[in-house]
């Protein structure tokens, strides 16, 4: 498992954004000033996150780094 830094080839290619727990709320789960996404990088969501399926493990980010897990969102950034 590789370390996953806030980069903007990183968060391009993050799937967090069509994923079914955050329709429509993306913007609402900033965590950090500049990004709106990535939450394996870096960590929980802000906002109460209701749990209707996860993609992480379809990610790009995901595979490229080698994780293991799911539901970064609601369990922090991948370790």
């Amino acid at each position: 498992m590789k370390e996953v830094n806030i980069s903007l080839s990183n968060i391009a290619h993050c799937a967090c954004a069509r994923c079914p727990s955050f329709p429509g709320r993306i913007t609402e789960l900033i965590h950090m000033d500049m990004v709106t996404k990535l939450f394996c990088g870096h960590g929980k969501a802000k906002a109460e996150v209701t749990q209707r399926g996860c993609i992480c493990d379809e990610c790009p980010v995901f595979k490229e780094h080698e994780l293991k897990g799911s539901y970064f969102c609601v369990n922090g950034k991948a370790e």
